[in-house]
């Protein structure tokens, strides 16, 4: 199965201090969640915003759903969460 980016927006949770986003499967929704370490070590230092936060996921998306996939290629299914390492270590989309 392949995931899709999805049109929900995304969400900037403070209590699990990241944002959500949805990837479509052929199935259903997975909820996707990205760290706010996984975002500050995208541009080296904190988002001190929500807004700011926001625009840094939607900067690096592309990167941010390359690793959704390679987590969901290796076996996770109903609910990906990210950190700094995820995106750090992987390829330049």
């Amino acid at each position: 199965m392949t995931l899709h980016h999805s049109a929900m927006a995304p969400d900037d949770l403070a209590d699990r201090r990241s944002v959500r986003f949805h990837m479509r499967g052929d199935e259903d929704l997975v909820a996707c969640f990205v760290s706010w370490d996984a975002l500050a070590a995208l541009e080296n230092g904190p988002a001190a915003t929500t807004a700011e936060r926001l625009q840094r996921f939607e900067t690096h998306r592309p990167r941010i759903e390359a690793a959704v996939m390679r987590k969901y290629n290796r076996g996770a299914k109903n609910e990906i969460t990210l950190d700094a390492s995820d995106v750090r270590d992987g390829p330049d989309v």
